[in-house]
């Protein structure tokens, strides 16, 4: 009897972060970005998360769906002192400048805290009304509550923040003096830090908004 030859066809699926053709057998991650949709290996599944993409068909009962709706719950009294601060800042703004409406507008003096507790509490400030807080909430929706940590550079008028997951983090700094916030830095490792992390001091509602823990 002749031996029968079946011959398969493999149809090459790149990875659309890595740029890496998958070996037969692997199978690729669909995630969606909005409406469009990206073919992902294994290897680049949390970086996936950290551009703030969806998997593909994930629901409710989603590990990553569970994670951000224990992190809602966690953060729910931060979400409401950042209420209250955000509230007192319009007030403030509201107030009418002395001497009249037609009076020029009152200069205001931007005065920086000379003690580290006030310091934080300013670099939190303006981290919050950055655009930086909108891709932490993105990251959050994702992969969760993150490992938060605030704390004075060896530079004058300059805070760190350090927001970390298990699969990504970010670095950002505070110039209180300039009253901005930079992204120094990124990554998908922990070991890249080149140290164990500082203690967590502060922690980030689900939208990506910080306060200093009590």
């Amino acid at each position: 009897m002749e031996a029968r030859h079946v011959q398969t066809t493999h149809e090459p699926v790149t990875c659309e972060i890595c740029g890496r053709s998958l070996l037969r057998g692997e199978i690729a991650t669909t995630f969606r970005d909005g409406a469009v949709r990206h073919q992902v290996c294994e290897l680049c599944v949390s970086r996936a998360f950290a551009e703030g993409w969806s998997r593909d068909g994930a629901t409710i009962g989603d590990p990553a769906q569970t994670r951000s709706a224990r992190a809602r719950s966690l953060v729910g009294r931060l979400r409401a002192r950042l209420d209250e601060s955000h509230a007192a800042e319009r007030h403030e703004r509201a107030w009418p400048a002395p001497g009249g409406e037609g009076a020029p507008p009152e200069r205001h003096v931007h005065a920086v805290p000379a003690e580290a507790g006030g310091q934080l509490a300013r670099a939190v400030a303006l981290f919050n009304a950055s655009e930086h807080a909108k891709l932490i909430g993105g990251v959050i929706r994702s992969l969760g509550a993150p490992h938060v940590n605030i704390s004075p550079s060896h530079e004058d008028l300059v805070v760190e923040i350090l927001i970390a997951w298990e699969l990504c983090w970010y670095r950002f700094e505070a110039d209180l003096d300039g009253e901005v916030v930079r992204r120094r830095a990124q990554g998908y490792e922990l070991s890249e830090l080149g140290g164990p992390l500082r203690k967590a001091n502060a922690a980030a509602d689900p939208d990506g908004r910080l306060a200093l823990a009590l």
